[in-house]
């Protein structure tokens, strides 16, 4: 077999195939393959440098099984090692294996591999499970389905069972169905049930026994039940979470190429829906596409250039998106803000001058988050009455969020986008409606005094999600971009904006990365953030932070156990499934009610007075610790355990090094008076995902579990 090194191909991307590694020279029959890589490394070393991404994909679909390879899947140097990934061809198709090698900034392990092998599986195997949806809602028909592969020699009769799995310990059986496979066979066997009312995480448990009884293999995959988006969402700019074929902010590109994005996705929705599981993604949201975010959110025409976000986007291309977001079961959410920006609201102005505010000069009022982009001298038109233009924006005014007859404007161009385009929620950029300025009359809007200012920005937010719920239903979720810093600005509506189930999102953990930043220390950043959440889930709130505009891989690893330890939602590209190791979104995926569920999970009172963690190297775990009420009445004692990162500082080590694992750590916890632990469970993503029973030792008030080994985070339940 022919051999390559990283010192071959400097300057390789590693998101760019390195050639074709091995690919079938006919189409590939339906069948499991068993994917083979051979690699080695010429030294090791404790990093998460990327060194390659191991991919295997069909035409249509490039990275169907993906998995990144750094120095920690290495044993030794200058070892063969062998890694072996499932590859479920669900039809008759050409595969390719492929390594993407990395091209790191700085020094790092030469990695050389052999041409990966397939072969089928020589067992009889499941495939895929497929639970049919990322997410579903309550009181769902739920579809989904798992593929049996037998790949003995000789025809199989298998039974195959199914059950969820929820919560800690909750399973609810869904059957057995009997299948019979001729040597070399693969089928995709259906199963159906009802969602019921349980919400959280869930997995689609697939299990296959010959006719002895005997358990031959089990799957598992994961999805979530919910109501109220923001309890479970998840974005990942990555793999098969992205809309496919559609421009981005500032590309301004000829409608015909729009009208070439539209035919080719139109196609793809024309097609079968294939059975690939991509990122653990359940929503996207669509970011500034309207003409103007305030009163034109519902086009009349089919092309247009976006207000805020200057690019071209049309009518069909975005109903088309959110039909592919929705046949694999991810929402979609559209974005605006809570003032005027964009093309075609001056009309708007002309006939309603009062919906406006104005500067004590009579001039309009432009948000004070624009004001630094403002141009002096521009005017729409000859006769415009504003002397300052936003560029290259037409037009930008704050409205008058006294008058909630210019709310219900902006809350019936919500509606009326939802019924065009079928958006599951929005989240407004830039804080609430802002009570600023004169009204056309003169006066001015919050006449001088804090309080009323605080109870019309209040009203204004409230006003808007109690019309939203009764014209579009409690499942249409609101959200907004107002930092945990800025709340004294507008603190009712703050408040108002986290009640009953809201979103708040966090824009300023972006610049973290900086040196000059006062988050920059990851301990200051924690602190910061997890203050900022507290706040969030007091009030009912669901918290979202958007990550760092710069990171190395390290960061990004500790960015992702922060946010979930941390009961945070994450944001966007800041966030994906390209790490070493555990897979975070699928963990937080299956058990998010220990996380998310703001009701039930709450901080652990006087946590170092009741917990003592013993470790070879000191651990973080105090602000991660919680206690949680389960639906049956019980207790649980939620202890998430961190090996912190070696960097002070974040993005101040771009070697990446990481902590060696640390081995059998012990948690203590003291208990009340009257209680008592029957149970411990140790759940990680580590190095891939496991659940497994500790054995809990006590002495006097006090109960006692040992943690084997420590990668980079886990979970201690003491039930």
């Amino acid at each position: 077999m022919s051999k390559l090194s990283l010192a071959m191909v400097a300057g390789a991307l590693l998101a760019g195939l390195f050639g074709s590694a091995w690919a079938a020279e006919e189409p590939l029959a339906a069948g499991v393959y068993d994917v083979t890589f051979r690699l080695q490394v010429d030294r090791m070393e404790q990093s998460c440098t990327p060194l390659a991404t191991l991919t295997v994909g069909v035409p249509e679909y490039p990275q169907v099984v993906y998995r990144q390879v750094t120095p920690l899947d290495f044993g030794a140097a200058n070892t063969p090692t062998d890694i072996v990934m499932r590859f479920d061809n669900f039809t008759l198709q050409p595969a390719t294996p492929a390594v993407a090698l990395a091209n790191p900034e700085a020094p790092a392990p030469k990695l050389t591999f052999e041409t990966p092998t397939m072969a089928p599986c020589n067992r009889p195997v499941i495939g895929t499970v497929w639970p049919g949806k990322a997410v579903y809602f309550t009181r769902e028909q739920a579809q989904g389905m798992v593929s049996v592969y037998n790949g003995s020699g000789q025809e199989q009769t298998l039974a195959l069972r199914t059950a969820l799995e929820s919560d800690l310990n909750r399973v609810r059986p869904l059957g057995e169905t009997t299948v019979m496979l001729a040597a070399g066979e693969r089928r995709e066997v259906p199963v159906t049930w009802d969602t019921g009312t349980e919400e959280w995480g869930f997995a689609l448990v697939a299990t296959l026994r010959d006719a002895a009884g005997q358990t031959l293999d089990e799957q598992r995959e994961y999805f979530s039940v919910a109501d109220n988006l923001w309890t479970v969402g998840i974005t990942q700019r990555q793999r098969g979470s992205i809309v496919p074929l559609g421009p981005g902010p500032n590309a301004s590109v000829p409608v015909s190429q729009i009208q070439q994005g539209e035919q080719q996705l139109a196609a793809v929705l024309a097609k079968p829906e294939p059975p690939v599981q991509w990122n653990y993604t359940n929503y996207l949201e669509f970011f500034a596409w309207a003409p103007e975010d305030f009163f034109r959110l519902a086009p009349e025409e089919d092309y247009w250039y976006s207000g805020t976000g200057n690019y071209t986007t049309s009518k069909r291309h975005l109903q088309l998106a959110v039909q592919w977001l929705h046949r694999r079961g991810m929402r979609a959410t559209t974005y605006t803000n809570p003032f005027v920006i964009g093309y075609g609201a001056e009309k708007v102005y002309q006939q309603h001058p009062e919906w406006f505010a104005y500067n004590a000069d009579g001039q309009l009022s432009v948000s004070s988050y624009y004001e630094k982009k403002l141009e002096v001298g521009a005017h729409i038109t000859p006769e415009g009455p504003w002397s300052l233009q936003l560029s290259p924006y037409a037009f930008c005014a704050n409205v008058n969020a006294g008058r909630l007859d210019v709310i219900e404007q902006h809350e019936q161009q919500l509606v009326k986008a939802h019924d065009m385009f079928g958006w599951d929620g929005v989240r407004f950029d830039n804080t609430v409606y802002p009570a600023v300025g004169y009204d056309s009359q003169g006066q001015k809007i919050d006449g001088d005094d804090p309080a009323q200012k605080e109870a019309i920005e209040a009203r204004a937010w409230e006003y808007l999600r109690k019309r939203l719920k009764q014209d579009l239903g409690p499942r249409y979720v609101t959200g907004t971009n107002f930092d945990y810093e800025f709340r004294d600005r507008a603190p009712a509506a703050w408040d108002a904006v986290c009640r009953d189930g809201g979103l708040l999102m966090a824009e300023v953990p972006r610049s973290s990365y900086m040196p000059v930043s006062v988050n920059n220390r990851w301990e200051d950043y924690l602190a910061r953030y997890h203050e900022g959440g507290e706040a969030v889930r007091a009030l009912g709130g669901h918290y979202l932070t958007i990550g760092f505009d710069r990171q190395y891989p390290v960061d990004h690893l500790y960015l992702n156990i922060f946010t979930y330890a941390d009961r945070i939602h994450p944001y966007g590209n800041r966030n994906s499934d390209n790490l070493p190791l555990g897979n975070y979104a699928r963990f937080i995926t299956r058990y998010s009610a220990l996380y998310w569920d703001v009701k039930r999970v709450k901080m652990l009172p006087q946590a170092e007075q009741r917990v003592q963690v013993d470790s070879p190297a000191p651990l973080w775990w105090r602000d991660f610790a919680c206690l949680r009420q389960t639906p049956e009445g019980g207790r649980q004692y939620l202890i998430n355990l961190i090996n912190p990162p070696l960097q002070e500082r974040i993005m101040s080590d771009p070697e990446n090094h990481v902590p060696a694992p640390q081995e059998n750590v012990k948690v203590t916890l003291a208990l009340a008076p009257g209680e008592n632990v029957a149970e411990a469970t140790l759940l990680t993503a580590d190095p891939t995902m496991s659940k497994t029973t500790l054995e809990v030792s006590r002495e006097g008030d006090q109960v006692s579990v040992t943690v084997p080994k420590l990668w980079f985070w886990s979970l201690v339940v003491l039930e």
